[in-house]
């Protein structure tokens, strides 16, 4: 047992669960260190010389492990950015013109929540597809489709000339965001080992939640001055930025990699399968003969320039695509992947939910927001998302290294975990006290404030459990994104039909006193996931290898 979490009841010998890596050769034995040496694995440079690298990465110049890292970033920043255009800005606008839309054709609040979630009931219904293709014939094409998308729909809500029409034209960004609300995540996975996954995951939780209340501050300013259609036109001019910096620099990050240099994923501890044909003087003995011995692959080139722009680069899987869209639906099986969809599911539906009752809370008395008023309520998330993620990059990496380094080396994807502590404490009092400060009447700017605080905790469950999904269920990451984000979107759809409702008969404390519970239980089951994750992992991973390629 390592710090708290349970070992697997029955261990096998030269058996390591999935997920569990030796991470930290400073906390090896003398003669372990000399045999990992002499094993050739690769290892981190400067102030990470100590680390093992995992994955390996191969000797395939095309491995996007083996791309310079400022380029690996330079892509994951654009990512970020398209990220933040389709999430921050095709949502969450809608807000900021709920007034002007009623008023101009004569809708209902609960007609204006319907533009929402319908756009969102199409990204949970095409999530599945485009998840799968993207497993199977890459993500460049997916993301050259899906932006495609965002873009076309953007133009045609701008040009909308009847409530019909702006829901065909939400319905239509609602096929292009599904990809940047899932399988980006998975870009994190691609291109970087798991030292650095972390970091670069806060980034990306930064640009999808973070930050992505920045469009809404905005435009509630030039829904005022300028009417709501300008919303979107400008905000087509930064889709149609993205769309050219994606044809030119979305490069294909995915790759097949040998097994042996997966050594997170692998069934069997490959450093272990390594070191084992290392004699104690350091001589490399013959491998036996079921190991598979890694591809040399001298003599190649990385692709050319014009080569990377081809918009497909073959089918990197021979599984059926039925399958892979049967898939995420297959494995909520596992305790784990239920509890993680669970987290990003309710964290983000609820953030969703205070959107859509802004202007019916405070466009009335005795608030009384003007249009730009009501957009500039979203000054506190956008403060308290950045806040959050700047807090979540300084603490997350630290943690995990600081707890491997506790654990003689050995790093558990478990160790991604603590960082939900914060998520009750931060959550249960942004939303106890933002209904009650609506309910009583008091300065919006405190609830503002307390809707930062929201912010706050949605970073740290989103980098918490997005790393740990990563780390601990890297070969399904894709799948599991995919239908967290497609049980977040079908949750809204659902609430859209009565939310504004129960805000209007419950009362605003009432609502979000219960929000608030809901979210404080749900966080108080990460104890249980730390303590049996392991055990998990261990029976999803043996139970995958026996009876899901029977089933699938």
């Amino acid at each position: 047992m390592g710090l708290g979490i349970l070992e697997p009841r029955i261990v096998v010998s030269g058996y390591r669960v999935p997920g569990t890596v030796l991470l930290d050769s400073d906390a090896m034995t003398s003669e372990e260190a000399i045999r990992l040496e002499a094993a050739g694995l690769k290892k981190g440079s400067g102030k990470n010389a100590e680390v093992v690298l995992v994955p390996q990465p191969s000797s395939d110049p095309n491995d996007p492990l083996n791309w310079p890292l400022w380029q690996r970033d330079l892509i994951l920043l654009f990512y970020c950015y398209c990220t933040l255009c389709c999430i921050g800005g095709v949502g969450p606008i809608l807000s900021s013109m709920v007034i002007p839309l009623i008023m101009e054709w004569k809708i209902t609040f609960t007609d204006a929540s319907l533009l929402l979630g319908y756009q969102l009931c199409a990204v949970g219904a095409v999530g599945v597809v485009v998840s799968a293709c993207a497993r199977k014939y890459g993500k460049r094409p997916t993301l050259l489709w899906s932006i495609s998308c965002a873009f076309g729909g953007t133009i045609w809500a701008a040009r909308a000339q009847s409530y019909g029409s702006m829901l065909g034209a939400r319905v239509m960004q609602g096929l292009g965001i599904a990809m940047f609300e899932s399988v980006t995540y998975a870009i994190v996975g691609d291109m970087y080992h798991v030292h650095q996954r972390g970091t670069r995951m806060t980034f990306y939780i930064m640009a999808q939640s973070g930050i992505a209340q920045l469009p809404t501050t905005i435009a509630g300013k030039i829904t005022m001055d300028l009417g709501w259609r300008w919303v979107f036109y400008l905000l087509s001019i930064f889709m149609g930025i993205a769309w050219i910096v994606a044809v030119f620099f979305g490069w294909e990050t995915q790759f097949n990699r040998k097994a042996i240099y997966n050594l997170d994923i692998g069934f069997q501890n490959d450093i272990d399968d390594v070191m084992e044909r290392v004699t104690d003087d350091g001589v490399m003995e013959p491998k036996k003969p079921e190991q598979t011995p890694p591809v040399t692959t001298e003599g190649k080139t990385r692709e050319s320039y014009a080569q990377r722009l081809r918009p497909f680069h073959g089918v990197f899987t021979d599984d059926a695509l039925w399958k892979m869209i049967v898939k995420p639906f297959y494995i909520l099986i596992n305790p784990a992947i239920l509890w993680s969809c669970l987290i990003i599911a309710f964290t983000t539906v609820w953030i969703v939910v205070i959107s859509s009752v802004i202007a019916q809370a405070f466009a009335v008395p005795p608030f009384s927001l003007t249009i730009a008023q009501q957009g500039y309520m979203s000054a506190g998330p956008l403060v308290g998302g950045l806040l959050g993620c700047i807090c979540c990059g300084l603490v997350c990496d630290p943690i995990a290294r600081y707890l491997t380094k506790k654990n003689k080396g050995i790093y558990e994807p478990e160790f991604r975990l603590p960082m939900m502590i914060a998520v009750p404490v931060v959550s249960t009092m942004g939303y106890f006290l933002f209904g009650n400060l609506i309910q009583q009447g008091q300065n919006p700017v405190c609830a503002s404030v307390m809707f930062g605080l929201v912010f706050v905790s949605v970073q740290f469950a989103a980098v918490s459990t997005g790393s740990y999904i990563i780390d601990a269920f890297r070969d399904i990451n894709v799948e599991v994104f995919i239908i967290s984000m497609t049980l977040k979107n079908f949750m809204f759809f659902g609430f859209t039909f009565f939310l504004n409702d129960w805000f209007a008969a419950a009362g605003p404390a009432k609502m979000f006193d219960t929000i608030g519970g809901v979210q404080l239980a749900l966080s108080l089951t990460t104890i249980p996931i730390y303590i049996f994750g392991k055990r998990i992992r261990a029976w999803w991973h043996s139970y995958n290898l026996l009876v899901a390629n029977e089933v699938l």
